[in-house]
């Protein structure tokens, strides 16, 4: 008995020494094989184009620079989501993709963005003087925290100040302004949306219209006016579940 009991701590001990000798292994692995690798950060924008004239292409390119990405301007929905490098950068809209550096489209709209901005819109709008490609790019910034779920963006590309009653809200916005309005109700649901406009942001507020609109408390929304041919101002409204 007394050779037994040896026996059984003599192998107790080594079972200890192989335990410990595979903690300390474990102990020894580099970080990066026990934690998750942080997400990287990307700047994203996505497409809007409210009032496409039929002159305007419906597929053009995107060139930053170094790459070409082929996208789709779509009149009542937003482009699919788009990367693009970080940094300062000048991206450039082509009908053809862009292969010499050297001889680049006259004319081609470009849109400058800052370093800071990493999630934003691009808004494109009529431009009936340039030949090359009849549209604009305009920056639109949603980073920042500045636009979350359930909250709204509004443009006004109007000579006109803008005024409306939503839901529980209200809104104005000046001349060529924007501004950010919280959700018109707490939770997803209907609301009734009353919009005007004061001509040229002078007298009375004029009735543009008066809806039924759907609030959606897990996405963000845009609201884009913009000039009309006729004497109302045109309202867009758009969601991104982004």
């Amino acid at each position: 008995m007394k050779f037994d009991c040896v026996l059984f701590r003599s192998h107790h001990s080594e079972f200890m020494k192989h335990c410990l000798f595979a903690l300390l292994f474990l102990s020894c692995l580099p970080t990066y094989a026990q934690e998750p690798e942080p997400k990287k950060s990307k700047r994203t924008c996505r497409i809007v184009f409210p009032e496409r004239p039929n002159n305007a292409p419906k597929t053009v390119f995107l060139f930053d620079g170094k790459e070409n990405q082929r996208v789709f301007l779509p009149s009542m929905n937003f482009s699919k989501v788009i990367s693009l490098p970080k940094g300062e950068l000048t991206i450039m809209m082509a009908r053809n993709e862009i292969t010499d550096l050297e001889n680049l489209p006259k004319g081609a709209p470009i849109l400058k963005i800052p370093e800071t901005v990493r999630d934003f819109y691009i808004l494109v709008t009529p431009d009936p003087v340039n030949k090359n490609l009849p549209v604009k790019m305009n920056l639109v910034n949603a980073g920042d925290g500045k636009l979350v779920p359930g909250k709204t963006l509004w443009f006004n590309l109007t000579k006109h100040r803008i005024v409306a009653n939503l839901g529980e809200g209200k809104m104005m916005v000046d001349p060529k302004g924007w501004t950010i309005t919280n959700g018109p109700i707490p939770k997803s649901g209907y609301y009734r949306a009353e919009f005007g406009y004061q001509v040229e942001a002078k007298g009375k507020a004029r009735r543009i219209t008066e809806q039924q609109w759907w609030h959606d408390a897990n996405s963000k929304h845009l609201g884009f006016i913009v000039p009309s041919g006729g004497r109302l101002p045109k309202i867009f409204f758009f969601r991104d579940f982004r």
